[in-house]
């Protein structure tokens, strides 16, 4: 292994052990990621100056590159006293009255919570880098991808066999963290603590593996080869060599599907569906052969979702309750909106804002917004937020263009546009991308696909 790789594989160790324990969600946890993280931007920048090599993509990312850094440099304006006092929340003068002595204030109600958030958007970011440095060797991004989908597959399966078996142990941490999971009845959350959150990561990794598994199929035979042939071909080339992302398929379904969460499903859908679309794009197949091809998903669909139909019907029912305790959340956050749409509350800032607009006085901490959509808007202000949405959406559509304009390793692009509609699709309704593993799992197959979404492009000698 080269040691100029190093730093992209101690990287690729970290993003993905990061779903154990409970989705890298505990301050240690996540640190040591963002700690990862930094250290192997550290390294890739110390090859690159030794080598005297140009980083790649940097012509194709000024847009997005751009839209981030304001977005960033806006989130420290929140965080700095130097702002005008006009802009800072009452809540400082009013704590400055409380103290007796005066206060300076902030756009941000929580600062540290701010940083905390701040160094992990700022850790995601450096994981999309180095994936789209490191991911310009085709060779590269297939392994780190295959190893991702893999590992990930690993730790879904822990929480599949101690969810199963009923057991209340995970790793070294005691049954006193994971009685929290015990709420969710039969659903099934480990590795992580909300099932909703496992079924996002598991719908990631499903398009992985599939995208995986096309691509490695491609070209194993002509449109004119017997049906007998292609299945023999498709048997020994698939089933026996690639049987890891099989398995690793199978059960990314499982967890999805016993997680029971509808938003995931549909997430998931979604993903699968852009997946397919950025498959086909430039074959364009008969009618007959497309709806063939559906009939066939749904039918193995069918067959891995049969166990929790019944279960997954029942929650279905219970959307109504549910339904009403989340839109009463979405109005009061669209009310913090109203009082300050452009300056916002300071990234992290929503658990300590939100009882201000609480109209039913809630017992406890709403820590989340349930839309990770709505939840930015709320903390940066509107401006600020779509620059963000901005950049991400940007990435994504320029992977779906890829997957149109390659022709080997397209499906690269295409599986990357595939987990960013299935992630952005959830996050509307959830907060999967505000768990850092699941969050540096997208950053890292968003980076992998975007370096392999254009057909001819000059790579650093240094990411060879």
């Amino acid at each position: 292994m080269s040691l100029h790789r190093l730093p992209f594989y101690l990287l690729l160790a970290a993003v993905a052990l990061s779903p154990l324990p409970f989705g890298a969600v505990q301050i240690g946890a996540w640190s040591l990621l963002a700690l990862a993280a930094g250290l192997a931007m550290l390294g890739w920048a110390a090859a690159a100056v030794l080598d005297r090599a140009t980083p790649a993509h940097v012509g194709r990312l000024a847009w997005p590159i751009a839209a981030f850094a304001l977005a960033v440099a806006w989130i420290l304006l929140q965080l700095s006293p130097l702002t005008p006092d006009a802009w800072h929340h009452p809540i400082w003068a009013m704590a400055g009255d409380a103290l007796g002595e005066p206060i300076r204030g902030r756009v941000a109600i929580d600062v540290e919570a701010g940083w905390f958030a701040l160094i992990r958007l700022l850790s995601y970011a450096a994981i999309f880098w180095l994936a789209a440095q490191y991911g310009s060797d085709p060779k590269l991004a297939e392994r780190a991808l295959g190893i991702f989908t893999v590992a990930g597959a690993f730790a879904a399966g822990l929480g599949l066999l101690l969810g199963l078996a009923g057991l209340t142990k995970l790793l070294w941490f005691d049954e006193g963290f994971l009685v929290t999971q015990l709420r969710y009845g039969s659903r099934l959350a480990i590795p992580f603590v909300n099932p909703n959150h496992l079924s996002s990561f598991a719908g990631m990794g499903l398009i992985c593996a599939i995208g995986l598994i096309v691509g490695r199929s491609r070209g194993l035979w002509r449109p004119d080869t017997a049906p007998r042939e292609k299945l023999r071909r498709f048997i020994e080339a698939v089933v026996s060599r690639q049987w890891p992302l099989l398995v690793a398929a199978v059960i990314y379904a499982a967890a999805v599907a016993f997680s029971q969460s509808r938003g995931g499903a549909v997430a998931l859908l979604a993903g699968l569906i852009v997946l397919w679309a950025a498959l086909i794009r430039r074959s364009r197949p008969r009618i007959s052969r497309t709806a063939g091809a559906a009939i066939l998903l749904v039918a193995v669909a069918g067959l891995l979702f049969a166990p929790t139909v019944a279960r997954f019907a029942d929650r279905v029912g219970k959307v109504e309750s549910e339904s009403v305790q989340r839109l009463e959340i979405y109005r009061n956050a669209t009310s913090a909106i109203e009082a300050s749409p452009l300056l916002g509350y300071g990234l992290g800032s929503f658990p300590a804002l939100y009882r201000m607009y609480d109209r039913n006085d809630t017992t406890g901490v709403v820590e989340f917004a349930h839309s990770t959509v709505l939840e930015t808007i709320v903390e940066l202000g509107i401006p600020a937020a779509l620059l963000l949405f901005g950049a991400i959406l940007w990435i994504g559509a320029a992977c779906w263009r890829g997957a149109g304009a390659r022709r080997r390793d397209q499906h690269f692009p295409a599986l990357a546009a595939g987990v960013a509609a299935a992630a952005i699709i959830h996050s509307m309704v959830d907060f999967p991308l505000q768990i850092p593993a699941i969050a540096a799992a997208f950053s890292l197959v968003l980076g992998l696909g975007f370096s392999q979404a254009s057909s001819s492009h000059k790579s650093s000698k240094s990411f060879k």
